[in-house]
């Protein structure tokens, strides 16, 4: 019996020995993102928040935006992700939910009881998009994700007329997550798109990755 609590007790120390590693990463990758995702936002600061720890939150475009660290306990293996709500005008005039990198889950679930397009890749990665009436590749959601290119990565986006929300892989790996700002870019632009331009052609020209100033620095 002392040997096999010799054992638990062994385990236990082991297990909380990477839990806390894995949480000082995290902690050490989420402020510098956060931070550069308050500098990209006019207004932009940082608030901490009982019980959900810090987020960003200013103005893209016509949108009030916020982002944090989000754990869903549905999906494990996703979690944590970053999470994105844009709270704003949304050219668009119908729901319509877009899903990259085989993301699991859906933001609206009733997005998965519509008709689905498949969108290719070109310099950027296959995508999904779903909707209740039949979507196009001319549709201001496919275009504006496919003009991201290979900045685009995991995620999803759900759009509808008057607000956006987004999730995308987080990765303790700093530069890994590039894709939350590919993401905020799309939406950015999805809201000041005019509906004149609905009936465009998708964009033939290759897109240019969008580079980011994302610098490590300490945190609390």
């Amino acid at each position: 019996m002392p040997a096999l609590l010799g054992v638990a007790a062994g385990a236990a120390l082991v297990l909380i020995a990477v839990l806390v590693t894995y949480l000082g990463r995290l902690g050490r990758v989420r402020g510098p993102v956060l931070e550069e995702v308050r500098r990209s936002m006019r207004g932009g600061v940082i608030e901490h928040l009982r019980g959900r720890g810090p987020q960003a939150r200013g103005r893209m475009g016509q949108l009030e935006v916020t982002v944090d660290l989000y754990r869903d306990t549905a999906r494990p293996s996703q979690s944590p992700m970053w999470r994105v709500l844009a709270i704003g005008p949304v050219a668009i005039e119908r729901p319509i939910e877009a899903r990259v990198g085989r993301w699991q889950g859906w933001i609206d679930p009733w997005m998965q009881l519509g008709g689905t397009l498949s969108v290719p890749a070109t310099v950027g990665p296959e995508f999904t998009v779903h909707s209740e009436h039949p979507t196009t590749l001319e549709h201001p959601v496919v275009m504006a994700l496919r003009r991201q290119g290979p900045s685009l990565g995991a995620g999803a986006l759900h759009a509808r007329p008057d607000l956006m929300r987004a999730e995308v892989r987080f990765s303790t790996r700093l530069d890994d997550n590039r894709p939350l700002f590919a993401y905020l870019h799309a939406m950015s632009e999805i809201s000041e798109i005019r509906p004149a331009r609905h009936a465009r052609g998708a964009a033939t020209s290759s897109p240019r990755p969008r580079r980011l100033n994302i610098v490590p620095h300490e945190t609390e």
